[in-house]
């Protein structure tokens, strides 16, 4: 029943979806014809106006995919279980567990393929204005710096690995934040959208104080300890990123099956 509700999940999303990252990827194409045109061209003025408005509307369009395939997938969940798309869903002989998981490992899917179709986008836009051994050479540092920012201090592919899988822990987090916000602000027999909203701002607050008091810990007892034996933690954090990822998930998860299970209210 799982793979059923995923397929079908799926299915009412890609369309749309598949529209925008394809119209993301063209103009990327439209942004490195210009560029190479502007490389031979004679006439530099009008066609350097013309590439700084296609690579501003280029731009845009990364802004617009990224952050519209989000507002869409938080529409996706709100109408389809709890609007009156919602009737339907909870009178079928599905597991809430199963609803739960298939929505937001679809939502996570098309999350990191946004992500992806990013990073090809960038650097195809970057080895069009550099020769191929700069474009390796920097598209080889952008990747370890990436990797250093989900937490590896050390490239290893253990590091890389567990990096990646902490990654992914702390984005399905954050959508099944979304849907734990959403599914208690239908606790409210008014205003459940502005509820949802308040419970989300609430719950970002909380996650802040814990973060500043967890660094706060970490730092002093980083000061009671010689340099030469010092756990670094602030520098390698994807333990860290993994074990509040894997919480988060397990707090998050078990509200929205509590709301779903024990307290629905599609009125």
């Amino acid at each position: 029943m799982l793979g059923k509700l995923m397929k079908y999940e799926w299915k009412a999303t890609w369309k749309l979806l598949v529209s925008a990252n394809t119209f993301m990827l063209v103009m990327t194409m439209l942004a490195w014809c210009m560029i190479k045109m502007l490389e031979h061209s004679q006439n530099l003025e009008m066609l350097g106006f013309m590439v700084v408005l296609l690579v501003a509307t280029y731009v845009g369009s990364i802004f617009a995919v990224c952050v519209g395939t989000t507002i869409y997938l938080i529409h996706r969940f709100y109408t389809s279980t709890y609007g009156d798309q919602g009737y339907l869903l909870h009178t079928l002989p599905v597991d809430t567990h199963h609803i739960i998981v298939a929505k937001g490992l679809v939502s996570a899917a098309w999350e990191l393929i946004n992500i992806v179709v990013v990073y090809v986008s960038v650097l195809v836009l970057f080895m069009a204005v550099s020769d191929f051994d700069l474009f390796y050479d920097n598209a080889a540092e952008i990747m370890r710096d990436t990797i250093r920012m989900l937490g590896a201090d050390k490239i290893t592919a253990f590091t890389v690995i567990m990096a990646l899988i902490a990654y992914v822990f702390s984005l399905f987090s954050e959508i099944l934040k979304v849907g734990a916000c959403i599914s208690l602000g239908q606790l409210s027999a008014n205003h459940k959208l502005m509820l949802s909203f308040a419970w989300y701002i609430g719950i970002y607050v909380v996650e802040q104080i814990i973060q500043t008091v967890y660094f706060a810990i970490v730092l002093a007892f980083q000061k009671r300890i010689p340099d030469a034996t010092r756990f670094y933690y602030l520098d390698s954090q994807w333990e860290t990123t993994l074990i509040a990822g894997i919480i988060s998930c397990v707090i998050f998860y078990l509200l929205t099956w509590y709301v779903m299970s024990r307290k629905l209210n599609l009125e």
